[in-house]
């Protein structure tokens, strides 16, 4: 099974000190809606999206999941001008 299946999991160890997003010692582990980073034994998910595929924590996931990404991706558009390609 790999992460990327979209089904929920539980952080492991090795997860938490994996580089993420670049950054090591699991640094940038965090759920991309509310920034919750994660711990061992924490719920979450990866969301396969068109734009930008993303982390949710278990708070942050649910039916509107997507429509909540697409709303937080167009506040960063609209504040920063060079978050604008793929708009």
């Amino acid at each position: 099974m790999s992460f990327t299946d979209q089904k929920p999991r539980y952080v492991t160890e090795e997860e938490v000190i994996a580089p993420w997003g670049g950054g090591k010692n699991g640094i940038y582990f965090r759920c991309y809606l509310c920034g919750h980073q994660f711990i061992v034994g924490d719920y979450f998910r990866w969301v396969l999206h068109e734009k930008m595929n993303f982390i949710t924590c278990n708070d942050c996931d649910g039916d509107d999941v997507y429509l909540r990404w697409e709303q937080a991706l167009e506040e960063v558009r609209n504040k920063y001008w060079w978050a604008i390609k793929g708009k």
